[in-house]
Order: structure tokens, then C-alpha cells, then sequence
């Protein structure tokens, strides 16, 4: 059973018997109480709560770690508290935000990404059907309601539902990944520079992954290899010569334009460049890694080994002890992937 090398999986495994451990069960439902970043009267701040059930920061994710732990442990605690952990997550799925259904960080996809996974690992087929109602249901939300980015916005949406089509074919699935794609087609905000989109209030529109324009391009980049649309490819291309115009080639690395990094003292606009999976290199990489698959362009893969070398940096001065965060957004693991 043991795939991984020892010490990764005598790691996973004593988080995971922690996780187990501090687990509160009602029936056959478990969930935990824990820091969760809220927005709280105008500002963000850490706050103590019982988890949602989405895939980010809910329940799915952490039965989704559970049942791969099961897959690589064969331990039987792990196996029924990623089973009761999804059952959580299926009875509060009316806790979602409305606009973020589709999101597939902070909603209904990712939770049904979660299942699907977890039927290989756990062996239960009855998670797929789930799965499917879930991504069905999602058919009769309007698009142009939801947000954009790749956290809680069609472009988190768009390559899943790709991915579940080509694994359980559906038109329905289908068509709802090409209506996001029109989503963003339409809400596009088209300059000299290229396109970009309004994701969240700062100066300018963001460039990076999981907010800003590298991963809605991406999505548009996918949907074309899907659909053979032209219109989807040219959106993406223009969304990465949106990210091109502001590259910082001293830094090797794309500026940060959130409205907090903006404001550091002392810093010329533009200047500000984050080494995280959602801003920065690490994530505008992977966005490139695949750009490269699918077009075999070269700007891709020079973009890419861009990123790379700053991402490298970064993750040295982690090994060194200078980066306490370990999580996937803006720390360590996701700079790792």
C-alpha cells in the first residue's frame, strides 16, 4: 500500500491522525472548528468557527486528504471520517454563497471535484453519481451572476467541468463550460495592452492565478482545445499579453496590483511582485507549463522557465526557515506544485 517514501507518508500520517482526532461528530457527521480568514466588517481577519463545506478551506477538502491518506494507509479511521466529512459537506451546501456556486475553490464544483476523487480512493461509485446531480444542478445558475477568477469564479469552473465531459460524457457539462467561456468573453476589459478583468477592487486588474488574468486565460486556453472555438483561443492570448505588458524582467516576475501591496512604502507602482501560487510566478508558471502543452508557442516556455527560476528562489529561502506558511495558496506546498 505504501506508495510514498517513508518520511512523506509518516508526515501525512500524523496529520491525519491529529485531523481524526480533533474531529466533532454529531451522528455520522463530523466537521471541526478552526482559524478561518473572514471578512469582517470591511476587513479581513482571522476568525474562530466550525468549517464550511467547500473544497478551499471546508470539509470536502479535508475528506478529500482523509481518503487519499486511506488509499496509502489502508487505516480504517481515516476512510470513515473522510466518509463523514462528505457528508457534512453535501448537508450544507445551502451555506454557499450564491455568486460562488460555480466556483470551484469555494464552491459546488470543487466539492464535486472532492467526490470524484474520492470514488477512486474509497471505492464507492455512489460519490460519481453525486458528483454528477451536483455539477447538473449547476445548470440553471446564470453565469453572469457567479464571479470570474479560478477561486470561487467560472474560470475555477470551466477546466472540471472539461475534465468530468471527457471522463463521463455529457452535453450538459459541456455547455455550461462554454457558457462561463462567454461569461468572460463578455465581461473582458480590452485596452492597448491587451484584456484583462475585474476581480476584485484594486488600481489595476490583476495579473496571477488564482484572482487575476493567468488563470482565466488558461480556462479560455482549455475551453479552445475542447471546442475548437477560435474566439476562446484570442481571448486567451490577449489575457497573457495583458500579463507580458507588466512583466518585470529584473525581478523575473509579474507585479502584484492588490490594493495592500500597491500601497507598500516606499515602492514604485508596479514594482510590488508576490512569489505565491495565487500571485506571482508560481501560479503565472503553471499557467504557462500548460499554455505550452497546448500551443507549443515558445514565449509559453520562457514565461514558464521565468517563473520557475523566481519560484526556485523563493523555495530556497524556505528550506533556509525564512517561510513559516506552508499552505497552497501562499506558501510553501503551493510553490512546491
Amino acid at each position: 500500500m505504501n506508495e510514498l517514501p517513508n518520511q512523506f507518508l509518516e508526515t501525512a500520517n500524523y496529520l491525519g491522525a491529529r485531523i481524526c482526532r480533533d474531529a466533532l461528530w454529531a451522528g455520522n457527521y463530523c466537521n471541526w472548528l478552526g482559524p478561518s480568514m473572514e471578512y469582517v466588517s470591511g476587513n479581513w481577519m482571522v476568525v474562530h468557527r466550525a468549517y464550511g463545506p467547500d473544497l478551499y478551506a471546508g470539509t470536502s477538502g479535508i475528506a478529500l486528504f482523509l481518503a487519499n491518506l486511506y488509499r496509502h494507509t489502508n487505516e480504517k479511521i481515516y476512510r470513515l471520517t473522510a466518509e463523514a466529512g462528505f457528508r457534512h459537506s453535501l448537508s450544507r451546501l445551502g451555506d454557499l454563497h450564491p455568486a460562488m456556486r460555480c466556483g470551484f475553490y469555494s464552491g459546488c464544483v470543487g466539492i464535486a471535484f472532492a467526490l470524484i476523487e474520492a470514488a477512486e480512493q474509497l471505492g464507492n461509485e455512489d460519490y460519481v453519481t453525486g458528483a454528477m446531480r451536483l455539477l447538473k444542478s449547476l445548470a440553471k445558475d446564470d453565469p453572469t451572476a457567479q464571479g470570474l477568477d479560478v477561486i470561487s469564479g467560472s474560470a475555477g469552473a470551466i477546466p472540471f467541468l472539461l475534465d468530468v465531459h471527457q471522463k463521463h460524457p455529457d452535453d450538459e457539462l459541456l455547455e455550461l463550460a462554454v457558457r462561463h467561456g462567454e461569461h468572460l468573453l463578455t465581461t473582458a476589459r480590452k485596452n492597448e495592452f491587451g484584456w484583462s478583468w475585474n476581480t476584485m477592487d484594486s488600481p489595476r486588474d490583476l495579473t496571477g492565478y488564482s484572482h487575476g488574468t493567468a488563470g482565466i486565460a488558461l480556462a479560455l486556453l482549455e475551453l479552445h482545445a475542447k471546442t475548437g472555438e477560435q474566439r476562446f483561443r484570442d481571448a486567451a492570448e490577449q489575457a497573457f499579453r495583458y500579463e507580458r505588458h507588466y512583466y518585470n524582467a529584473e525581478q523575473e516576475n509579474w507585479p502584484d496590483f492588490r490594493s495592500f501591496t500597491v500601497a507598500t512604502p516606499g515602492a514604485e507602482a508596479g514594482t510590488v511582485c508576490s512569489v505565491t501560487w495565487c500571485h506571482g510566478a508560481p501560479g503565472i508558471g503553471l499557467s504557462r507549463l500548460r499554455a505550452y502543452e497546448l500551443t507549443g508557442q515558445e514565449v509559453y516556455r520562457e514565461e514558464a522557465n521565468a517563473a520557475v527560476r523566481t519560484t526556485a528562489r523563493m523555495l530556497s529561502a524556505s528550506v533556509q526557515g525564512l517561510q513559516d506558511n506552508f499552505s497552497l495558496c501562499h506558501g510553501a506546498s503551493g510553490n512546491a506544485e
